[in-house]
This record gives C-alpha cells, structure tokens and sequence, in this order.
C-alpha cells in the first residue's frame, strides 16, 4: 500500500472513517486520524482501534489488501440484503 494513499485519508477533510483489511483477514476501524499514524519509515502503520482501552494494532503497510470507507453513524458498514 502506497504510504501517501492512506495519508490522503489521514488527512482529509472533514475526516472519514475506514477500513483496512489485511492480507491475514483482519479487518482493523480507523474511526478517527488522531488515532492512527504511519511511522516516518513509510513501512509501517499504528491504530489505536479503541481509546478506553489500550489496544493498538502494528500494520505493514505491504499486507494491507483493500482500504473500504466506513457507512452509518457508527462507524459500522450497512449490511444489504439481495
């Protein structure tokens, strides 16, 4: 994964919530970039998934496989029936 791509969703305004799934099948919530940083390396990426607790997810940027934006008020994707 492009370090500037996931900068550009860092950084945009206003700030939307995303995903990142990894090649493992982790799906990891950006709910907020004052939670998620990128080292200065560009290898690697830190997520804070929740601030009550101290849980924090490490991430090489090379075995992220999709980036998905965030729906619903809650951060939660909307499931679609067919």
């Amino acid at each position: 994964m492009d370090p500037e791509r996931l900068r550009a969703l860092l950084d945009g305004q206003p700030f939307k919530p995303f995903s990142i799934h990894t090649s493992d099948g982790d799906v990891i919530r950006v709910r907020s970039a004052d939670f998620a940083w990128i080292h200065p390396s560009g290898r690697t990426m830190f997520v804070a998934t929740d601030p009550r607790f101290d849980t924090e997810y490490v991430i090489n940027l090379m075995h992220i496989t999709k980036l998905s934006e965030s729906r619903g008020s809650n951060g939660r994707g909307k499931s679609r029936r067919s």
